[in-house]
């Protein structure tokens, strides 16, 4: 599928050199060029725009500007940024290092540019492929844990804990998560309903894997027999533990 590449540039010659470069590449559509920050997010809030090329002193919006707006949208909307410079200190390249791809420093090689752009497109891709078949076989050990300690299929509760621990076992910082905060309410949102329902069905479901399920599976997970009732996890430690079990089985 073609990626649409957006070129933000103070130059109109630069701007017409990197068309060019591109021009030709089959899995690369080029959008209209711009020429001010204003006119790039304009064009990025428009269209779907995977890749931009920006330059870090535009008119209007700077680069930076553009570079913080593009940092508040949703991580399906932002495109992939390289970007174009003839000032490249140490104190800029700070500033930008987490939210590029790559820096070109002026006078612009545009075979070099279309090159840089390309070989990181490849990279990116493999590395998605590579993560989206890691999720594929977390959620799968996921699901197979819940079936394993006896959760039914038939219960939304089952549904909601899948998406829970799935959800904690991908945050970056699953310590910080708030069960009733962050994870119900995500829940929630995924299944169009309440997030004291969800927290209600996911109880559920526990308590009835812990009286009805598999006791020796249950031990194995947790250390727990399903008779010490009392032992039974909040269920915050129980999505925590299977998620840590899941994400165990992915890393080996």
């Amino acid at each position: 599928m073609k990626k649409n590449l957006l070129i933000a540039s103070n130059n109109i010659a630069d701007a017409k050199g990197i068309e060019a470069a591109f021009h030709r590449v089959k899995d690369i559509r080029l959008l209209p060029s711009v020429f001010t920050g204003r006119d790039a997010v304009d064009t990025i809030l428009a269209r779907d725009v995977d890749l931009l090329i920006l330059d870090l002193f535009l008119h209007d919006l700077d680069g930076i500007s553009v570079l913080d707006f593009i940092g508040k949208l949703g991580e399906d909307r932002r495109p992939l940024v390289f970007v174009t410079t003839a000032l490249a200190d140490d104190r800029l390249l700070q500033i930008i290092k987490d939210r590029v791809i790559y820096c070109f420093t002026k006078p612009l090689k545009y075979d070099l540019v279309q090159l840089r752009v390309l070989e990181f497109i490849r990279l990116y891709e493999r590395e998605t492929e590579k993560a989206d078949e890691m999720v594929d076989i977390l959620e799968s050990q996921i699901a197979a844990g819940i079936r394993a300690i006896g959760v039914p299929a038939h219960l939304k509760g089952y549904y909601y804990l899948r998406d829970a621990i799935r959800i904690y076992a991908m945050s970056e910082s699953p310590v910080d998560l708030s069960i009733t905060n962050d994870i119900y309410p995500t829940v929630a949102k995924i299944f169009n309903t309440r997030p004291p329902l969800v927290e209600h069905a996911v109880r559920n479901a526990i308590e009835i894997a812990w009286t009805r399920g598999n006791a020796d599976t249950i031990k194995e997970y947790f250390g727990y027999t399903a008779n010490d009732f009392k032992g039974k996890p909040s269920n915050l430690e129980f999505i925590a533990m299977m998620a840590q079990r899941a994400l165990t089985y992915v890393k080996r």
